[in-house]
């Protein structure tokens, strides 16, 4: 694990404590890493259950992953 340190969240606007390591793989990694905060990275993975849940998404199958994705960086304001 890497150290932990602070980040301007791309979704919040506020300086907080980033995350420890990159969350996925591929170029959505080091973006979540670099302009993500723990606490909204959280709020994310909280609301991707919901969609999961809701939108009957199969992660495993390409292009539900790639709403997903989508969703994601709408979720937390990044730029793809």
């Amino acid at each position: 694990m890497g150290e932990t340190g602070e980040v301007v969240c791309r979704r919040c606007g506020q300086r907080r404590t980033g995350l420890t390591q990159a969350p996925l793989p591929g170029k959505w990694g080091p973006l979540i890493l670099a302009e993500t905060c723990a606490t909204c990275w959280h709020e994310w993975v909280e609301e991707q259950t919901r969609l999961i849940n809701h939108e009957h998404l199969l992660p495993a199958e390409a292009a539900h992953r790639q709403v997903l994705y989508q969703k994601m960086a709408a979720f937390l304001n990044l730029d793809a």
